[in-house]
């Protein structure tokens, strides 16, 4: 279920997110009415889930140089964090995003629309605990990024991110037993979840008819809608 941490920024309910997806993937969501959870240390950025350089740099006038603990202790937090730690993906955007549908849906896929409060309910039938909180920029070279826990590695990018404008869902895998080596598969209460399922504008024209069927075998009667953001309307 959705749960709240002190050190964590909440999301305003009325937030507008935004998950772009191919067709599969779609797909997958809808048929076992689960969001795919993907282990932070598979992302293409191999700066997910890692300390700056900056960090290094940095400590000593931060905590004063007495009281710097070992950067072998840091790295441990770092594994421990890129092997243990899963998210799901959301763009925070009030419209279509059209560099988001360029990167993640060009070849016809889709996006579900929603909200951080219907995110927060879609939860509440998983029992492990989900945070959700929004990515922060840096820069890697400059800023000091907090520390001291373990979240934290999975709420910042570097800057060259920010287009993303990102709202991350993380499950933090505690128990004792071995982390998947991918990525987890958390279940999701679908009516909640997703307000509207918008069609890439780049997508083909029996794309929308696809996804209809798809919609009606498994019952849900969510609006269906093709992007027109590349439709000239006056």
């Amino acid at each position: 279920m959705y749960t709240t941490h002190e050190h964590l920024e909440i999301v305003p309910d009325k937030t507008v997110l935004w998950k772009y997806m191919d067709f599969l993937k779609f797909a997958y969501l809808i048929e076992t009415k689960t969001l795919w959870f993907n282990r932070i240390d598979k992302f293409k950025d191999v700066y997910e889930g890692t300390y700056p350089h900056a960090n290094t740099v940095l400590r000593p006038e931060v905590y004063g140089k007495g009281n710097v603990i070992p950067e072998a202790t840091y790295a441990t937090m770092e594994n421990y964090g890129r092997s243990r730690m899963y998210v799901s993906c959301f763009h925070a955007n009030s419209f279509e995003s059209a560099a988001m549908w360029s990167l993640y849906s060009e070849s016809g896929g889709v996006a579900i629309k929603t909200d951080a409060a219907r995110l927060q309910n879609s939860f509440k039938a998983e029992k492990r605990d989900i945070f959700i909180s929004p990515v922060k920029y840096a820069d890697y070279d400059v800023d000091f990024l907090p520390e001291g826990n373990v979240l934290y590695l999975g709420l910042y990018k570097r800057m060259s991110f920010s287009h993303e404008n990102e709202v991350r869902c993380l499950y933090l895998h505690q128990e004792d037993t071995p982390p998947n080596e991918f990525g987890y598969a958390i279940s999701v209460d679908i009516p909640e979840l997703i307000t509207a399922v918008y069609i890439s504008p780049y997508a083909p024209s029996y794309a929308e008819e696809t996804v209809k069927l798809l919609m009606q075998q498994s019952g849900y009667n969510i609006p269906i809608i093709k992007s027109k953001l590349y439709e000239f309307n006056r």
